[in-house]
């Protein structure tokens, strides 16, 4: 039975008629939207794909895939599509996509977490489920304003149900093309300052990491224990357009980097970084993927249950060798997971 027809199985077994209603009415919407993206991609215009502002977790596992795919489907040339990315990201879509511009370097980061914060008030959430004024404003400034856009909410109508747990996870590789993320050049005072052999280390607090009692003293901890072993390069990104801030420790053998680090570069920097070390510890949630994609042993920090437990799931069907541990906040527990992930 094809997809169509199981989903028209379904609707009849609800034997709701405002159900099957509902649920026809989003098929037509989902349908004229794959036809009007067809043509789009089809077309021989050059077309923008951002501008991407979301949290590094989806782009990697969500939306850059997705791009991917469409572009290699639709064999577009690569001079058409102007990615919008932030932190540098535009990159990771060479060689299907060859031109960039970065967000941060049309909008500072204040602009930016203002206007989501707008988008939180008229929505109640961060995603990019539809083009607001902020990403009209962005793109108009890239140049881009005339142009047709294959903007993120494309990954919501096509990508959400595997986050939503209503299709399995392997069923990401039917939607998107998984591929390592290609490294950036390092800047040279970035480079200088890297030691030969180190693991790169990233903390903030999130839903897995909350930031409640003893956690910062247990994070000294690790990063301790670990800088006791080898030099820890401590990444931070300096700028922040998400709730997720950096948090910073001071040990002795530890390097910081976040001085040398610009807005527009800091996030294809930071991933230069990690594809150079031993081995990425960092909170569980999106920047722990970085590891995965860059073939790097990664040890996710996490102390709180299932949170995000469908994103791993996700990433554990795409990247199946990848070196991936989740580890609480003991510190000999994490330096035996660095070991064991290396």
């Amino acid at each position: 039975m094809s997809l169509l027809g199981r989903r028209l199985a379904r609707l009849a077994g609800t034997r709701s008629p405002s159900t099957a209603l509902r649920a026809a009415s989003r098929e037509l919407r989902l349908r004229r939207r794959d036809a009007d993206l067809g043509r789009l991609l089809d077309s021989s215009a050059p077309f923008a794909v951002g501008p991407f502002l979301g949290e590094v977790g989806y782009e990697l596992l969500y939306w850059r895939p997705l791009v991917l795919r469409l572009l290699r489907e639709h064999d577009v040339d690569p001079a058409r599509p102007l990615v919008v990315g932030r932190g540098g990201s535009g990159a990771w879509y060479e060689p299907r996509a060859r031109r960039s511009v970065d967000a941060l370097e049309l909008a500072d980061a204040e602009e930016i977490r203002a206007g989501m914060e707008a988008r939180v008030g008229r929505t109640g959430h961060r995603k990019q489920t539809d083009v607001d004024e902020l990403d009209r404003t962005i793109l108009e400034r890239a140049g881009a304003g005339s142009l047709p856009v294959l903007h993120p909410s494309t990954m919501f109508w096509r990508m959400r149900f595997l986050w939503e747990g209503l299709r399995p996870p392997e069923d990401a590789l039917l939607l998107g093309d998984y591929e390592l993320l290609p490294v950036s050049t390092l800047d040279p005072e970035l480079e200088h300052r890297l030691p030969e052999r180190f693991v790169a280390v990233k903390l903030y607090f999130n839903e897995c990491l909350p930031d409640r009692g003893d956690a910062r003293e247990r994070l000294s901890g690790v990063v301790r224990e670990l800088a006791r072993r080898t030099p820890v390069v401590l990444l931070e990104a300096g700028v922040s357009v998400d709730e997720h801030a950096d948090w910073r420790v001071e040990e002795e053998n530890v390097v910081h980097v976040a001085d040398l680090l610009r807005p527009a570069t800091n996030l294809s920097q930071q991933a230069a970084i990690v594809a150079r070390a031993d081995a990425l510890v960092s909170t569980y949630g999106g920047f722990s993927y970085l590891g995965p994609f860059l073939d790097v042993p990664t040890v996710a920090l996490a102390e709180a249950g299932e949170a995000y437990a469908a994103h791993e799931r996700v990433l554990r069907a795409v990247m199946p060798a990848a070196r991936f541990e989740r580890c609480g906040l003991d510190a000999a527990d994490v330096v035996e997971s660095v070991g064991r992930a290396g």
